[in-house]
């Protein structure tokens, strides 16, 4: 279905919608689970949480969809659970 420059635009596209959503904490690219050879976008969260339970505005989509030539292109998504990120301090050497 997609292959990594279509992620690659997909990210360019949403990432800053998906990056907003609350409990996202990163995204990336990741083979696809369902069609080998193929590249989803991933989406990481600190906590997967059941989609009833998730306010549709902050619930990801399934599957994203680009412009390109000759048509649109689907992009599949994973939701990933990640942990919370969070900065470490540096110690002085």
């Amino acid at each position: 279905m997609a292959k990594p420059e279509h992620v690659k635009r997909a990210l360019e596209i949403f990432s800053d919608e998906l990056s907003r959503m609350k409990n996202v904490v990163g995204l990336g690219r990741v083979p696809s689970e369902k069609s080998p050879g193929d590249w989803d976008l991933a989406v990481y969260v600190a906590k997967k949480i059941p989609e009833d339970l998730i306010k549709k505005a902050d619930l990801v989509p399934k599957v994203l969809e680009i412009p390109g030539r000759g048509g649109s292109h689907k992009v599949n998504t994973q939701v990933i659970e990640q942990g919370v990120v969070e900065l470490e301090k540096m110690e002085k050497l």
